[in-house]
């Protein structure tokens, strides 16, 4: 199906927190060291009005209970102290991400708060700061435009509810996100899920953080005589697909059903609420006899015209009649039942029949009921007329949250200039000169690239990539030249063997010392593990001790071959095992097994 779309991605960057010093570790266990609460309410932008979105989730004020934690979570996290200094490690990368696709940078710096209520900021607001804009990247031969390149503070996560209060964890606030928005892009569901693979196999070449939750991924998606819906909430990247296509049919039934039904609207400003509950004194409900024990009421609703409206499918698992429910639960309301899907949830037909009479309605008319408090009634009915007015005009510009059944839900309206004013806790920011010039060495930076510049193959690359360490590698192969099948020999395969066998962590030092002794010829490759060991088991407390006290030093080529000739005698110094095992007695780690079989391989030949 043809869409037009834009990616907004998320990234979480592998540093410290963006201004604190806190670690930023995801806590899975139950408990936390403290909880804290807050009021929130919207503030006002920098233009002088409040953002629509944040009056949305302003409307009531939010009771948010957060769960903090000592050992990630610090005053700067619960807005009681005023930031610190940005980290350099973040702006570094945020950086390289623009040099690598070719955007303007901005210098200096000015971070702005972006206004939230819905209680995923303790402060009400997140930082983020303009870092470059007007780029590009390749994605299977199409070029994909990048509009900006901002670095922000990741928001605190949701969890379960507890004493009646929206739950976060502050854990995860402050971790430093790049955010890239695209450009708009003409294209189709398959195609775009593409991009966005293409984009995650990217931001991986950078020092970023891995596993579930740390890429996220918004799309903005409209079709021909739709408007633009802003889909959060992605962690599958294998279903995008799937969600564009429910998301594209959705919205196409509802321009269909505009169409043939936008002549409804004069109906709504009749909408009126009744109380409906005497009707169910004596119910098989369960849902209804636990409501009114709780002191609800059944507030109904008659909609001239509308029968068969509300039950009409949209997408697979959602109907007009979801879409009406979805907005009346984000506005703190029950949901609604709907005379289109009844008898069900215990009704019978014949209340069915009782609330039609009760609200006149023909057999052209619908009805729906909400379960709700006495004093809701007035914003219950405004709330529907509003969503069912905003339906019947076409699609609603929105923002939508992605479900696990890949069907969408709405969340909020969609946010503007409105939600942004300056940062006065932070200072303008000057980019220091040689980090730019540092971050300049990644413009074109691409794995095609590399794997083109470097000589190296796509299993090398992801080697590297998925332990984190390519960016030292490729400094390691530009500065002391050391071949990229040494570097993920030493960097993964030996560093795994030591940790898995002896449970000891080597240091990076350790590592790069050994790497560049093998690249300058002073010790051979097959060295390494043997220097890791001793090192793992106390036979030696550093790379050049080791050395020396093995004659680890690396014979050179005319040694090894008059060590290879006192052996032609005495074995079959053409099998590889049998030579490489008497070498080893003589000579120990101080020389490769591939060059000495090699010389001897050439000796024979000129037997």
């Amino acid at each position: 199906m043809k869409i037009r779309c834009g990616f907004e991605w998320h990234v979480q960057i592998d540093s410290g927190k963006l201004f604190c010093g806190c670690r930023p570790i995801i806590h899975e266990e139950e408990r936390s060291d403290s909880k804290i609460s807050r009021v929130l309410t919207p503030s006002f932008g920098e233009s002088g009005r409040i953002d629509i979105s944040a009056a949305f989730e302003g409307k009531t004020p939010k009771n948010v209970l957060y769960e903090v934690f000592n050992d990630t979570d610090c005053l700067v996290d619960l807005d009681e102290e005023p930031p610190h200094d940005i980290d350099s490690g973040a702006l570094e990368v945020a950086l390289q991400m623009c040099s690598a696709m070719g955007c303007t940078v901005f210098d200096p710096l000015i971070f702005m708060r972006k206004v939230i209520v819905d209680g995923s900021n303790t402060s009400g607001f997140q930082r983020t700061a303009l870092v470059g804009i007007e780029g590009g990247f390749s994605a299977n031969d199409k070029k994909v435009s990048i509009e900006s390149i901002s670095l922000e503070e990741d928001s605190a996560r949701i969890a379960a509810p507890k004493d009646g209060k929206t739950t976060y964890r502050i854990d995860r606030l402050g971790i430093p996100l790049v955010e890239i928005a695209t450009g708009i892009i003409e294209t189709d569901e398959k195609e775009a899920k593409e991009i966005a693979m293409a984009f995650g196999r990217l931001t991986r070449l950078f020092n970023v953080r891995r596993g579930i939750g740390t890429i996220r991924q918004d799309v903005n998606l409209s079709i021909e005589g739709g408007s633009r819906v802003e889909l959060k909430g992605f962690q599958n990247i294998r279903e995008m697909d799937k969600v564009i296509t429910n998301e594209a049919v959705r919205q196409s039934s509802l321009l269909k059903l505009s169409s043939d039904k936008k002549y409804l609207l004069e109906s709504l400003d009749r909408i009126e609420g009744k109380d409906l509950t005497g009707l169910f004194n004596v119910t098989d409900s369960d849902i209804i006899k636990r409501a009114v024990s709780s002191g609800k009421i059944l507030l109904g609703f008659r909609l001239d015209g509308f029968s068969g409206v509300f039950g009409t499918e949209l997408s697979e698992n959602k109907r007009f009649g979801t879409e009406v429910s979805d907005y009346l639960r984000v506005n703190d309301m029950s949901g609604i039942i709907h005379s289109d899907e009844l008898p069900a949830y215990g009704i019978s037909d014949k209340e069915k029949k009782a609330v039609y009479d009760a609200l006149g309605c023909s057999e052209e008319d619908a009805f729906l009921f909400s379960i709700c408090l006495p004093e809701q009634e007035g914003s219950i009915a405004e709330s529907l007329k509003t969503r069912v007015r905003d339906l019947l005009k076409g699609v609603p510009s929105e923002v939508r949250t992605v479900e696990k059944d890949n069907s969408t839900r709405f969340l909020r309206p969609i946010g503007g200039r409105d939600r942004m004013y300056v940062e006065t806790d932070l200072p303008v920011i000057a980019i220091d000169k040689k980090v730019m010039e540092r971050s300049k060495a990644y413009s074109g930076f691409s794995a095609e690239s590399l794997m083109k510049e470097y000589n190296i193959n796509e299993n090398t690359l992801d080697l590297l990539i998925s332990t984190k360490k390519l960016g030292r590698a490729l400094e390691l192969n530009r500065e002391n030249k050391v071949h990229f099948n040494v570097l993920t020999g030493v960097m993964v395969d030996d560093y795994r063997y030591i940790k898995r066998k002896f449970g000891f962590d080597l240091k990076d030092e350790q590592i790069e010392s050994v790497l560049i002794k093998i690249a300058s010829g002073e010790i051979a490759k097959d060295a390494s593990r043997f220097i890791f060991e001793k090192l793992a088991t106390g036979g030696g407390n550093s790379v050049d001790g080791i050395i020396s006290a093995y004659s680890l030093r690396k014979k050179t080529k005319k040694e090894l071959t008059s060590e290879i000739k006192k052996l032609v005698s005495s074995i079959n110094f053409s099998r590889y095992d049998t030579l490489i095992t008497n070498l080893r007695d003589r000579l120990g780690f101080s020389f490769d097994a591939g060059e000495a079989y090699a010389i001897a391989m050439g000796l024979l030949e000129k037997k």
